[in-house]
């Protein structure tokens, strides 16, 4: 997604009343929402941990099944870009991603209340070069604990993940075609975000990621 077509959308969600897709309590109704991102994570290939460059912009769609408990879909469209790839250090690869996940998150406390969220996501790129194709294909597990403080419109998350991914790149083409798998090079971290309501069913929330995985996460949501 270009950095324009993001100026773009990025008002449009204002004005309609974003919210924070993994912040609200039990609710009668579901919620939509939009997701962009980029982080930075390590894959171990055989060869050695090569670092991954991965864009994720995309909706989902969360249905509360019981107080405080719900359930997610979430997919959309994925970039990546792997440093010192030694098949194409050159090639960029696109695709998509389809996942489902669960959360629960207290709502006996006034100020103070516990979440954990769990996801699990498959993702799907390919790329090609002059002579050469690869499709690169992983699944990750995402599992997210920590306090949630409420004050007024405000909300503040943070605490630990940890990621889980098993993955294989595939390469065709001349001189021969090769099969490698990789795996996450480090698996821990902990995350800091910020929510704020714009009135009773949008919000939008901005949160950070440090330790296995870098990188930045803005979610728009809408209860209805």
């Amino acid at each position: 997604m270009s950095p324009r077509l993001l100026y773009l959308l990025l008002p449009a969600f204002f004005m309609a009343g974003p919210a924070f897709a993994y912040d609200d309590p039990y609710a009668l109704g579901g919620s939509t929402l939009l997701e962009l991102g980029r982080f930075q994570t390590d894959f171990d290939y055989p060869d050695g941990e090569h670092r991954a460059h991965v864009g994720r912009y995309g909706i989902g769609y969360n249905e509360p099944v019981a107080p405080d408990f719900d359930l997610n879909l979430h997919g959309g469209y994925l970039t990546l870009g792997v440093d010192g790839d030694p098949v194409a250090s050159l090639q960029d690869y696109t695709g998509r991603y389809l996942g489902l996940g669960a959360r629960y998150e207290s709502s006996t406390g006034d100020y103070l209340n516990f979440s954990v969220q769990g996801d699990y996501t498959w993702h799907d790129v390919t790329g090609s070069s002059f002579v050469r194709q690869s499709e690169i294909v992983w699944y990750e597990a995402w599992v997210t604990a920590g306090p949630v403080l409420n004050y007024g419109p405000w909300r503040v998350m943070g605490g630990a993940y940890y990621q889980n991914i098993a993955g294989n790149q595939t390469d065709s083409g001349p001189p021969a075609s090769q099969y490698r798998t990789f795996s996450a090079g480090s698996q821990a971290g902990v995350y800091l975000g910020f929510a704020l309501y714009t009135d009773q069913t949008g919000s939008i929330a901005i949160y950070g990621m440090a330790g296995a995985r870098q990188g930045i996460n803005v979610v728009f949501k809408r209860e209805f």
